[in-house]
């Protein structure tokens, strides 16, 4: 409470600093109404910039819907008034204030239709968000921050997401959602590995950020939680090569850098993007975690103690193209490339003590693990226009390729009933996915839409590993080497999805109706291999079918203003490591194994949104969001008789939830930019079958200030709280964290420098678990350091024109039951398992 009492008085200081300067000049109100020349009638929402005599821009307002505005500015000056909206030639007005002088009004001012293109200049304030009839797009151009943070960070404020003290990612409060990268499914992005990913991707590379909480027809049905699109930056210049080169360090030992081209020769466009990064957790974290079995006497409870320590590297490439052949025929290409390297350090301290309290077993463990993984994708478009606008027929293919090897060695000291061993695992794994894709859509009239399409989606995952013990042999003072289970995966899935929608526009009503037919083969073989060399094969083949419809009703009371209300059914398809029934007991006193009988869940999904824009920027959007679900997949977890963790997964989850987002960003002072985050609500998760029942309230919020306090130069200060989440299994602990950054841009803005700090006030985070039911208990406490500074420089070169042109439809695969870096986080501790020799 302290350390949130400092921020307060020191982000009340700011406030009162730029409240004072503000007011240390007296101001005059300058008023006035624009009309059109010929009908006399308002125009709504003109913008009208203010500038002084050496024509730098002071601030910019916007009228409202009757055309009447006021701007302030100091009295005893001159000024220029720049009235400007679409449609109409741009009007300058010459204003003389005297000193002394509270008031200028100006009456009636006209605008004339027409264009000035020659000397078109955008004068109003580019919006945060934008909303459509299906999304909420977060305009990562329009933020400033965007160009020294990297995509992880700049994902705290887009609406409807959230990041935890562990960095574990949740759409809607969900953990089960989809992450896409310019509309295309890529491995990589999802899992763990999807927060390494967007640490080392720079904000600046992305164009946008699409939420699709209640995804349309088109989208596969899977993902409870919806879809993160992250469109990533592809200009052209039709004069040469324009890009950016930028480079970032921190005082953990983090460094990264980024580079930019893109260039047009002819009908050929091209852009190509590469960043790479280390990261670490400077000195490491640290962790301990307590259980108890009530039904044990030998292994009552326990106590352990860890430390850990990582670092990693990586590299992203991106590469997109187009050849456009004539007016109506487009061929277009993308690739996407990651490979990233991680290697960790943890030593742990265990022990476990009877009924009566006495050790019953205890040990320390060191533990030395790294793995390479990465992702090389590529899609073809071949996109065919007609002379009917925005009528289109694609056809799409893409193949992906995942390599994932991991490494690990743990080093088992046995102290008391515990015996000492080396035990080293290798795994080598990789997936590949084919898609084919063909979209039809036809804007039939101005009032009525079609959409139809078919995908075909094969993917293959293959998994090979090896692991060894060594035993110590106390009378021959020696090491004895044996073999250990391991588990051989070869695993195909089959998918085929039909979709048809269709949109009627009627004035300000717009409507959205739809379904997707899904059919799923599974296809799966696991080879275990056991110490004395024999082989069982295992196959587990399953099928789905699914019907998902879709619908939606948006209203625009009026402009810049959208009511819209959604239902959808969304599944999630269980992924190979909760179907793979190999048993793995590579982590101590823990077994982890899959369920080949697991269905797909499914959960009803309700949405009413309202946004809420402004010709001057200001931003507000709201969404109240219900889900209904009742065989949700879960971890399970029980003790045996010897107080071992069986882990497992089971169609045991039953959810009923509702949550209230709201979003708001907007100028309060000319040069003072809020932004707000806000969410909450109430979930009860429940089992009857596992006895776990956990329910109540949740709400977090993100807030933050941006001033542009001097020319070109702008501090920003960032507060944020989570009272923790709730799941069937546990509810994680609450947290806080805040941040500051000053900016300075040189040479024309081309030379952008920032340095950022994080939790000035705090050197670690806490993340708490607690898990519990009527066999067992389990509390976890995790402790990673927080406290950094960063440099950041960038540099932009050329000038940046137009955009590669891109099919208007491509290849999208949202489906698979991924969490993010969310996923499998009901556990912590010892009950983590590493899932070794399990694949892809």
């Amino acid at each position: 409470m302290k350390r949130v009492f400092k921020l307060g008085i020191l982000l009340g200081m700011l406030f009162s600093a730029f409240t004072m300067a503000h007011a240390a000049a007296a101001d005059c109100k300058i008023s006035g109404t624009v009309t059109d020349s010929i009908s006399g009638e308002a125009i709504p929402f003109v913008t009208v910039g203010v500038e002084n005599r050496d024509g730098k821009v002071l601030t910019r307002v916007a009228s409202d819907v009757d055309g009447n505005f006021t701007a302030t500015a100091a009295a005893g000056n001159r000024y220029t008034l720049v009235i400007s909206s679409v449609g109409y030639a741009t009007h300058r007005v010459e204003v003389s204030i005297e000193p002394g002088e509270r008031t200028k009004a100006l009456g009636n001012l006209t605008l004339t239709e027409g264009t000035e293109l020659s000397e078109v200049t955008v004068v109003a304030q580019r919006p945060l968000i934008k909303s459509d009839i299906d999304k909420i797009t977060y305009d990562m151009e329009a933020d400033p921050e965007a160009t020294s943070n990297n995509a992880l960070d700049m994902l705290r404020k887009v609406p409807m997401i959230t990041v935890d003290a562990e960095e574990n990612i949740r759409l809607n409060g969900q953990s089960n959602y989809k992450v896409l990268l310019n509309g295309k499914s890529s491995a990589i992005m999802s899992g763990d590995n999807l927060k390494e990913v967007l640490k080392s991707m720079p904000a600046s590379s992305i164009k946008n950020i699409e939420v699709i909480t209640n995804p349309s027809s088109k989208y596969e049905a899977e993902g409870v939680g919806g879809i993160i699109n992250i469109v990533t930056v592809s200009r052209r210049d039709s004069n040469g090569i324009v890009g950016s080169v930028g480079a970032n360090a921190d005082n953990r030992g983090g460094f990264g850098g980024n580079i930019y081209l893109s260039s047009q020769i002819g009908k050929f466009a091209f852009s190509g993007r590469y960043s790479g990064s280390r990261y670490t957790n400077g000195h490491g974290g640290r962790s301990k975690a307590f259980s108890e079995t009530y039904g044990s006497d030998e292994f009552n409870h326990s106590a352990g103690y860890g430390k850990s320590r990582f670092e990693g590297l990586g590299h992203n490439l991106s590469i997109e193209a187009s050849y456009e052949i004539d007016t109506l025929n487009l061929i277009s290409f993308s690739a996407f490339g990651w490979l990233g390297n991680n290697k960790s350090n943890s030593n742990l301290d265990y022990t476990y003590y009877n009924r009566a309290n006495n050790i019953s077993s205890q040990y320390q463990s060191l533990s030395r693990s790294s793995s390479d993984y990465g992702s090389v994708s590529g899609t073809l478009d071949y996109q065919r226009s007609f002379a009917k606008k925005d009528r289109t027929l694609t056809a799409s293919y893409q193949f992906e390729y995942n390599p994932n090897n991991t490494d690990y060695t743990t080093e088992s000291n046995g102290l008391i009933n515990w015996d000492s061993y080396i035990e080293r695992s290798k795994n080598k794994a990789h997936g590949t996915e084919q898609t084919v894709q063909i979209d039809y859509f036809d804007p039939l009239t101005e009032m009525h839409q079609i959409e139809a399409g078919a995908k075909y989606i094969m993917r293959c995952n293959v998994s090979d590993g090896n692991r060894t013990q060594s035993l110590w042999d106390e009378p021959t003072d020696t090491w004895s080497d044996v073999l250990l289970p391991v588990n051989d995966l070869d695993y195909t899935q089959h998918i085929l999805g039909l979709y048809a929608g269709y949109v009627l526009k009627i004035k300000k009503w717009s409507g959205k109706v739809g379904a997707r037919l899904e059919s799923t083969w599974n296809d799966g073989r696991t080879t275990n291999h056991n110490a004395e060399g024999g082989t069982q094969e295992t196959r587990f083949d399953n099928d789905f079918f699914n019907v998902v419809p879709y619908v939606t009703l948006s209203w625009q009371p009026r402009e810049m203003q959208t009511v819209k209300l959604s239902y959808t059914q969304r599944l999630s398809r269980p992924g190979i490591w909760q179907l793979n029934p190999f048993k793995d007991t590579s982590t101590p006193m823990q077994v982890t194994y899959g369920n080949p009988n697991l269905d797909s869940e499914i959960s009803h999904t309700f949405s009413l949104g309202y946004t809420l824009f402004t010709a001057t920027g200001m931003s507000l959007a709201a969404e109240l969001n219900g889900r209904v679900q009742n065989n949700g997949i879960e971890q399970t977890i029980f003790m045996d008789e010897n107080g071992i963790a069986n882990v497992t997964y089971d169609n045991i989850g039953r959810v009923r939830e509702g949550k209230l987002n709201v979003f708001f960003s907007g100028n309060v002072l000319p040069t003072l930019n809020l932004y707000t985050n806000l969410s909450g609500g109430y979930g009860d998760y429940s089992s009857a079958r596992a006895g776990y029942s956990n329910k109540g309230w949740d709400y977090n919020g993100f807030l933050g200030a941006r001033w542009n306090a001097w020319k070109d130069g702008a501090i920003s200060a960032n507060l944020g709280y989570y009272s923790g989440f709730r799941m069937l299994v546990g509810t994680t602990a609450p947290f806080a964290f805040c941040g500051f950054s000053v900016s300075q841009s040189f040479f024309n803005k081309r030379l952008q420098v920032n340095l950022s700090a994080s939790d000035p006030f705090s050197k670690e985070r806490k993340f708490v678990m607690h898990i519990k039911n009527d066999d067992y208990r389990i509390d976890s406490y995790n402790y990673n350091p927080c406290q950094y500074v960063r440099l950041g420089i960038t540099y932009s070169f050329g000038q940046m024109k137009s955009a590669v042109k891109k099919a208007r439809r491509s290849i999208n695969n949202d489906d698979l039951k991924s969490g993010g870096s969310g996923a499998g986080s009901g556990t912590t501790g010892g009950m983590g398992g590493s899932g070794s020799g399990s694949g892809m």
